[in-house]
């Protein structure tokens, strides 16, 4: 005799129908499914890239807003450097170039460092990740990302390259100045 029964064996005692039988087709025990994820949405942890559109939109309004923003400080400014007089304007104009580096700087990577996103992004639902796993960017990969953009304006090919690379760039629809920094654009 055999150590173990057999699978379809019955045991001492015991009848064919004590259990009840299933069709073959169903399993005795309950399979383990696959979570369930909510409709509206990708499934948690999961990023979705941002479509062009959004993405073209905000940089629009947040180039439009750092403008503004520099523009705030830098009208005065310049009033300022036109009532002295062209001798003695040498240290205010240097100040313009310095607000325009520090304002490009708190608007583009301390927001992006810090929020995630600029203003401009946000009202357009777009957030800045990191490629590797769509977290939170720091302050160094988000500045480089910028300083691309920055750069890729006044190089002739680059300036028209740059923008347009995320409708053929595969998995992650990244622009140049995305790929130099590992970041991608996400929906919110």
């Amino acid at each position: 005799m055999a150590p173990y029964p057999s699978p379809g064996s019955i045991g001492p005692g015991q009848s064919a129908s004590q259990f009840g039988s299933a069709p073959a087709e169903f399993p005795a025990y309950p399979t383990a499914g696959l979570p369930v994820y909510p409709v509206n949405g990708p499934a948690p942890g999961v990023t979705v890239t941002a479509n062009v559109g959004s993405r073209l939109g905000a940089r629009v309004l947040d180039v439009v807003f750092w403008f503004a923003g520099y523009w705030v400080l830098a009208l005065p400014l310049s009033l300022w450097i036109d009532l002295r007089g062209p001798e003695e304007s040498g240290l205010p104009q240097a100040l313009l170039i310095v607000w325009l580096l520090v304002s490009f700087t708190l608007y583009f990577p301390f927001s992006v460092c810090k929020f995630g996103m600029t203003l401009g992004k946000r009202i357009c639902g777009v957030r800045i990740a990191r490629c590797e796993t769509g977290g939170r960017v720091g302050f160094w990969r988000a500045f480089m990302r910028e300083l691309f953009w920055l750069v890729s304006i006044v190089i002739p090919v680059l300036c028209i390259l740059n923008p347009l690379w995320c409708c053929w760039d595969k998995p992650f629809q990244q622009c140049l100045h995305d790929k130099v920094a590992g970041t991608r654009a996400v929906e919110r």
